[in-house]
């Protein structure tokens, strides 16, 4: 074959070797940083939908994870459990009908249905690497309700995007905190100064 000819084949093959070696670098690099999951189940609806399929990056948590950040972690039997961290390192709450902080009431648009009575909670403090996490579906999820606050170095992975169904494409961002105003103390009970009468 030609020299000239010879070079001419050689080189756009060279060119797409490249390109495929750089490829499979980056795929395997993906690979390792995330992971895909389905949802299964109603807890966490609205945000998500049982058949939604999103790209998780693998934990466990840098411990930077924003309140309303999506995770995953394990139970105790094994089974993914894909929840929102409400409570963070250092915060005290009180869950009832809603969720107090530190006192404070948090607004959640992105909850619905009510807290079942026997999954009210306090808790004085979380520790310096625990997170309290909760589904958006109050009367259908397994969470720290039940099982209490856990560590970071539980969390397995944190929910980065949702590439199906096409019509819910999109980033999943922690939505921005907000309190409502705390709760008005009742003034204390006065008494009143007995009378005394004379005979």
């Amino acid at each position: 074959m030609n020299p000239k000819r010879l070079r001419a084949v050689t080189k756009p093959l060279a060119a797409a070797s490249l390109i495929l070696a750089s490829l499979l670098t980056l795929i395997r690099r993906l690979h390792s940083r995330y992971y895909r999951v389905g949802v299964v189940g109603d807890s966490m609806s609205p945000a998500l939908h049982p058949g939604d399929y999103l790209l998780l990056r693998r934990g466990p948590s840098s411990g930077r994870e924003a309140p309303g950040t999506l995770v995953t972690i394990r139970d105790a039997t094994g089974r993914p459990l894909l929840k929102r961290i409400i409570g963070l390192p250092g915060e005290s709450l009180r869950v009832g009908t809603e969720i107090h902080i530190n006192g404070t009431p948090l607004i959640e648009p992105y909850a619905h249905g009510e807290t079942p009575q026997n999954q009210f909670r306090g808790v004085n403090r979380l520790g310096q690497h625990e997170y309290f996490l909760v589904g958006d579906n109050r009367a259908a999820s397994t969470d720290s309700r039940d099982f209490g606050s856990i560590h970071q170095d539980r969390i397995q992975g944190v929910a980065v995007f949702r590439y199906w169904p096409p019509g819910r494409f999109g980033r999943l961002r922690a939505p921005q905190r907000q309190f409502g105003p705390p709760p008005i103390e009742p003034p204390p009970a006065t008494v009143s100064p007995s009378l005394q009468t004379g005979d």
